[in-house]
């Protein structure tokens, strides 16, 4: 539990003097010859690590991407892994020909759960209180189960347990 405590400090000392500070990600970055950097037309750059394509000779676009590196940094995903995570996750929890053995059942759980951390990484992005954690599992868990076993009823009530999350994206 102290480790615990101490890993959720640590992360959240680096996510505030980051944000407090606005630290420059790598000094100045050289976006020619970075291997993190995609050379595109235009001038146009794509990082290999945020995904995010800018010019980097406009402030603007270095800024941006520079907050989506902290946002990374703080807990986040890019939004094409987290897209990814939860495609393959929910093609992996939907197994048409039933789950039959141990070890199909714990490729579906975790398979649930690379649904499930996706879709909260996409909100510690967004701002949602650490400390919601366990009972924003809880609830997205129940919603992946309820929408495999196609329970309707279920489904409803998981929904509105999901309810007070939504301005987390």
């Amino acid at each position: 539990m102290v480790a615990l405590i101490a890993a959720c400090s640590h992360r959240f000392l680096v996510c505030f003097f980051m944000k407090l500070f606005s630290i420059r990600l790598n000094g100045l970055m050289n976006y020619i010859n970075d291997v993190t950097i995609l050379q595109k037309d235009g001038g146009i750059v794509e990082c290999r690590i945020c995904g995010l394509n800018f010019l980097p000779d406009l402030e603007e676009d270095r800024e941006r991407h520079e907050h989506e590196h902290r946002r990374i940094i703080c807990g986040g995903l890019p939004y094409e892994i987290r897209e990814f995570l939860k495609a393959a996750g929910w093609a992996a929890a939907q197994c048409e020909d039933g789950v039959q053995d141990e070890s199909t059942k714990r490729q579906q759980e975790i398979a649930k759960r690379a649904v499930v951390f996706a879709w909260w990484a996409r909100a510690i992005s967004n701002g949602i209180p650490e400390n919601d954690f366990e009972p924003f599992m809880a609830a997205h868990l129940a919603f992946v189960d309820a929408t495999i076993a196609d329970d309707e009823e279920q489904i409803a009530e998981a929904n509105q347990a999901m309810a007070r999350w939504l301005k987390y994206g």
